[in-house]
């Protein structure tokens, strides 16, 4: 089954392939690695890890610091659970680019996810040094806050949360009163 969805997915990498081949007027080099990143995201979508690694293994024999293919290996290991294992594709896009905002914020999420709070709290912290505005990696550093018992602090990054995206939805968790949990509304803490 996971052969006839992999063919699937192909079709529009087959239709880029051959609109680059005819009517486009791309190098060669970038041809090769647009397919090898369609056919390992087709491999990836049709649950065939083990060739998406390889695809995306061609691509780095040709461009080792590729950040895109880090991300990707890290998200085909993050998307099945394998937080251990996407981890060192994260660090890898953290070091090639230390300030990549995407690199940092999905490497503290799987911290978050293995229950390292401490981890992904200093790694979400980080972000907020170059970008005090992302309002995802606020709304995590509170959950982490909340995690670990600091409650003031976690208030603290969800009502930046909040005063970035008023609009947004931020992470309820222990900070709203019993009584609101219960209700099961998501309420909003008012600043």
């Amino acid at each position: 089954m996971g052969y006839l969805k992999f063919l699937f997915f192909m079709i529009p990498v087959w239709r880029d392939l051959l609109k680059d081949l005819i009517f486009e007027e791309v190098p060669w080099d970038e041809i090769q690695i647009n397919y090898f990143f369609g056919k390992a995201n087709a491999y990836d979508r049709a649950n065939l890890p083990e060739k998406a690694i390889k695809e995306y293994e061609k691509i780095l024999k040709k461009q080792p610091k590729s950040i895109p293919v880090f991300l990707n290996l890290g998200g085909l290991f993050f998307r099945r659970g394998e937080y251990e294992k996407a981890i060192p594709y994260y660090e890898k896009v953290v070091r090639i680019n230390p300030k990549h905002y995407q690199g940092h914020y999905w490497l503290a999420v799987c911290f978050w996810k293995l229950g390292r709070y401490y981890m992904a709290i200093n790694t979400l912290e980080e972000i907020i040094e170059f970008l005090p505005t992302y309002k995802d990696a606020l709304n995590l550093l509170g959950e982490c806050y909340e995690k670990i018992g600091e409650a003031q602090k976690a208030e603290h990054y969800y009502l930046k949360a909040i005063s970035v995206d008023p609009d947004g939805i931020v992470i309820p968790g222990g900070i709203l009163s019993k009584k609101e949990r219960l209700g099961g509304r998501e309420e909003r803490i008012k600043h």
